[in-house]
């Protein structure tokens, strides 16, 4: 089995990726885009938790059926759904779906978002209420706050509802929810918002989408091969390793750098020559690895 990267030598090449490419110029092609256009923070936690559980799939797609539901509260997500009127809404999502989820599922969901706002207050006082500063990391808080918006639930929950509430209790990597948390709790900076600012950016877990899986993989940040929360964690520890207290500062630009198309699927060797981090990837390529210096200029 292939051992993990050197964190002392992954560290300095993650930085400089992290220092060059954290740009909020990329945010078009993330679903955090859509907080963005929210000012008041109870806005900005509803659309990203609305934002996260849809965004699977194809980019074009998610972001299509995530703005079609934004929309329905015209600009004031809070009050829409402290106002929420179940029999009066249920139509306006007829014909609604993605993917996995009908339109029974969507409504659901929002139904359930209505009612913990109404119940706790906010999403934010939601979650706050379920996180202990002795926790190792999120998942306990995470898996509390799963629970109670399936709580109030009139009936058991469909396939498609569950897969728009994952939970770590599930072995689930819970890929959209951290990131999810990830904007809220990471310090703001053009792209997170720094929100819930009682919860350190330590506690946070890796999102583990296609993306970082694969990326992960080629940096030997983590051995194991199942896309799950214990890897979610391993890699989460490795990053640890390199920032102990925002160990998810570098998600941002790994991730981008598979939607970008900068580290393809398929070899590329010219993309590799000029990549911040060809000096601690272990892909399988003929390439000669170039001076992080010289690649860092052209960065």
């Amino acid at each position: 089995m292939p051992k993990l990267n050197r964190p002392e030598k992954a560290a300095a090449a993650l930085n400089l990726l992290f220092e060059k490419k954290s740009s909020p110029k990329g945010i078009q092609k993330d679903p955090v885009e859509f907080l963005h256009d929210y000012t008041d923070p109870k806005d900005i936690e509803i659309a990203g938790l609305i934002s996260a559980a849809l965004a699977y799939g194809r980019v074009d797609l998610f972001k299509k059926i995530t703005r079609q539901i934004l929309e329905m509260a015209e600009g004031h997500l809070f009050d829409y759904l402290s106002n929420f009127s179940p029999k009066q809404e249920r139509s306006r999502f007829k014909g609604l779906y993605y993917r996995f989820s009908t339109e029974e599922d969507l409504f659901a969901f929002i139904h359930l978002i209505s009612r913990t706002i109404k119940t706790y207050g906010s999403i934010g006082d939601c979650f706050l209420s379920h996180y202990q500063e002795t926790d190792e990391d999120i998942g306990p808080a995470l898996t509390a706050f799963v629970q109670s918006l399936t709580a109030s639930l009139d009936a058991p929950v469909s396939p498609g509802l569950r897969y728009l509430l994952p939970s770590p209790n599930t072995g689930s990597a819970c890929k959209r929810f951290n990131l999810f948390l990830r904007w809220m709790i990471r310090p703001k900076d053009g792209i997170d918002f720094g929100l819930w600012k009682t919860i350190p950016p330590a506690k946070l877990i890796m999102p583990l989408d296609t993306h970082i899986i694969r990326i992960a993989q080629y940096l030997r940040l983590t051995t194991r091969k199942s896309p799950d929360w214990k890897m979610a964690k391993e890699i989460t520890v490795f990053l640890k390793r390199c920032d102990p207290e925002d160990p998810l500062k570098y998600d941002f630009a790994l991730c981008h750098l598979g939607i970008s198309g900068a580290c393809p699927i398929e070899l590329n060797e010219e993309k590799c020559q000029v990549c911040l981090i060809q000096n601690i990837c272990f892909r399988e390529k003929k390439c000669k690895p170039r001076d992080p210096s010289e690649v860092a200029q052209k960065g």
